[in-house]
């Protein structure tokens, strides 16, 4: 029930067999309180905790023989303060510093306490202050176990049948020369037209001598991959819807055309590619470049100057599908054929994921625009 400590981390129990402490006296508490008289009533004004002793019996030693030698080692036992007695009440552990106040010392049979074949003393602290508890923190590191994720909630539009759109900007609807369709990171541009921004869609108008080719380039030559979102050893599908008086209309991948798309000048046609950049050598090494062909005889033969070339809806993904048409999610937009909902959104901590944010739509109440 009792330990006593020192000033020099040593501990003794006062409940064992060579110190039996025994009729502990001193372990509440007593204020000393000063009231203001009104009458007959009576207003506390100061309120004071009296510092309070503790007194203890000890039976020294197991037997008579030891009872002299175990009480000269508690008397140098309190000789290093101040002392501190630790009450266990089963329960919890307390603690409160102190100070000796006195130790009795008389003979085996003598004392006035008990008369016993062992000295029998007693044991006399005062408190330096309160009671305490002491409550530790214990901190541990551990690898972090697969599976687990950080979560948050919010709404969000990048869930449904479709891929994300690696193009910004790509719907070419009220565009602007600061916000057309591109690919982060590196050039794109117009060859051989003009170019006009209209509520519905992007105009190319054919400057050209009828043996120069035209083209939008989301990525003009020769952008180094470092610098996109893109890269050598992955599979993409890129698609736009076309319109025009052109014939048609090709795609073109680092000097690799596409089979050619035939287009009319009076309905969308959704032109579509699925390719691997493949990384060159020379000076052209890491390098790649993007666009959409006008096509006539070739992509440098035939053409008639102001014919047209419109497009919409860019979408470059990764796979081999082209999925509805959505906006990238850095755009911000919530497009028709695009679900959304609120949902939850995390870190998850295994390979699958690549520690990237991601929507768990297993918790999601999706809800489709039309």
């Amino acid at each position: 029930m009792f330990v006593l400590n020192n000033a020099r981390g040593e501990s003794v129990d006062l409940n064992s067999e060579n110190l039996f402490g025994n009729t502990p006296t001193g372990l509440g508490t007593v204020f000393t309180n000063t009231y203001s008289q009104y009458e007959s009533y009576f207003k506390a004004t100061k309120i004071n905790i009296q510092q309070g002793q503790m007194q203890l019996n000890i039976l020294f030693g197991d037997v008579e023989s030891r009872s002299y030698q175990t009480f000269s080692q508690f008397s140098t036992f309190l000789s290093f303060q101040p002392l501190t007695l630790l009450y266990k009440t089963g329960v919890d552990t307390w603690h409160r510093d102190a100070r000796l106040t006195s130790l009795t010392k008389t003979e085996i049979g003598g004392t006035t306490v008990l008369q016993t074949d062992k000295l029998f003393e007693q044991f006399t602290i005062e408190f330096i202050n309160p009671w305490y508890n002491n409550k530790q923190g214990r901190y541990k590191t551990y690898n972090i176990d697969t599976g687990l994720s950080i979560y948050g909630s919010g709404f969000f539009n990048e869930q449904g049948d479709f891929n994300q759109n690696l193009i910004l900007q790509s719907s070419g609807e009220n565009a602007s020369a600061d916000s057309r369709p591109n690919l982060s990171g590196v050039t794109n541009n117009n060859i051989n037209s003009t170019i006009v921004y209209d509520s519905d869609a992007i105009t190319l108008n054919y400057t050209g001598t009828g043996s120069t080719e035209w083209y939008y380039g989301l990525a003009e030559a020769w952008a180094n991959m470092s610098d996109s979102v893109l890269s050598f050893d992955k599979t993409y599908t890129i698609s736009v819807d076309v319109k025009g008086t052109v014939p048609g209309v090709a795609f073109r991948v680092s000097n690799t055309f596409s089979p050619t798309t035939k287009i009319s000048n009076d309905t969308w046609t959704r032109a579509v590619y699925t390719f691997s950049i493949l990384n060159l050598s020379g000076d052209n090494l890491n390098k790649f470049y993007i666009r959409l062909n006008a096509m006539a005889s070739s992509n440098t033969s035939g053409f008639v100057k102001g014919q047209t070339l419109r497009f919409r809806h860019f979408k470059l993904e990764e796979g081999n599908t082209a999925t509805a048409y959505t906006s990238a999610p850095e755009d911000g937009v919530t497009d028709a054929n695009m679900k959304y909902g609120f949902g939850f959104m995390g870190v998850a901590y295994d390979d699958e994921n690549g520690n990237k944010p991601y929507v768990d739509e297993a918790q999601v109440d999706i809800t489709s625009i039309e």
